[in-house]
């Protein structure tokens, strides 16, 4: 297996694997390597270098949801929670208050004091997560349960440099959305971070249906040198978390993902 280093007259750097074992063979594909490079790019490759390779390689990952949050209205209620989880009802402090909280595989629910409002986290299926919430709190006390934040996640199957600027360039340029750079702290040097908010409403009804079309949504892009791509999801409006919500969301995501992948 080989390592290619592909660097273009526009700033484009890109690492690729091969996995051809012969050199011969090897030289061919970079020749291919290269030309796609040019002709997708637009420029002039400035440098190529081939390297052997025996570490394994990356391996791909499907787009996957990692994370559901979101928040349950309460009515006053004198019966809250069901009787059954009453044991497993833990008070716990942070620097947002005081919590009646249950843990749970399929999410966490957090309860302010004056019990009109659960925070829930931590979910991956909104079925699984209305399930918890259907065993947990008694329905009767229950409002509304609405969805706030997606977290999504996906390895390419190729590293990421994350110091060119071409990416920013094809994000930044792109009429769907307004493109906003998020500075690195000193620790985050293996990391790009950018958000886009102001994200077209044509162009949502496309992907998410006009049911889900929400002015205020934004999406956070963290992208490693690993190739691992997330993706957090600010859902502005009141969407209800309904069964399979966040699977609505997937082709937006998906979108996404494959314009990083072209542009890295």
């Amino acid at each position: 297996m080989y390592r290619v280093f592909l660097t273009s007259a526009n700033h484009v750097k890109l690492q690729r694997f091969l996995d051809e074992t012969c050199l011969e063979d090897c030289l061919g594909a970079v020749t291919r390597l290269v030309a796609d490079a040019e002709e997708r790019f637009g420029g002039p490759m400035l440098s190529v270098r081939v390297d052997p390779y025996t570490k394994a390689r990356l391996t791909p990952t499907p787009l996957r949801i990692t994370n559901i949050c979101g928040k349950i209205k309460h009515y006053h209620s004198i019966q809250f929670h069901n009787p059954g989880v009453l044991p497993f009802v833990k008070k716990t402090q942070n620097a947002f208050g005081v919590f009646e909280t249950v843990y749970s595989v399929h999410g966490n629910l957090h309860t302010a004091q004056n019990r009109l409002n659960t925070l829930f986290r931590g979910g991956r299926s909104s079925d699984k997560i209305l399930l918890s919430v259907r065993h947990v709190f008694d329905p009767a006390s229950i409002v509304y349960i609405h969805t706030h934040m997606i977290v999504a996640n996906v390895r390419l199957s190729h590293p990421i440099n994350v110091d060119c600027n071409y990416l920013d360039t094809v994000f930044r340029s792109d009429a769907r959305w307004e493109y906003r750079f998020v500075a690195k702290t000193e620790d985050q040097t293996y990391i790009k971070s950018f958000k886009l908010s102001a994200i077209s409403p044509a162009w949502q009804a496309e992907l998410v249906g006009e049911a889900l079309v929400d002015k205020d949504l934004a999406v956070m892009l963290n992208l490693g040198r690993s190739g691992s791509v997330n993706l957090f999801v600010s859902i502005g409006k009141e969407t209800p978390l309904t069964p399979s919500v966040e699977h609505q969301y997937m082709p937006l995501l998906a979108a996404l993902v494959d314009l990083v992948d072209r542009s890295s």
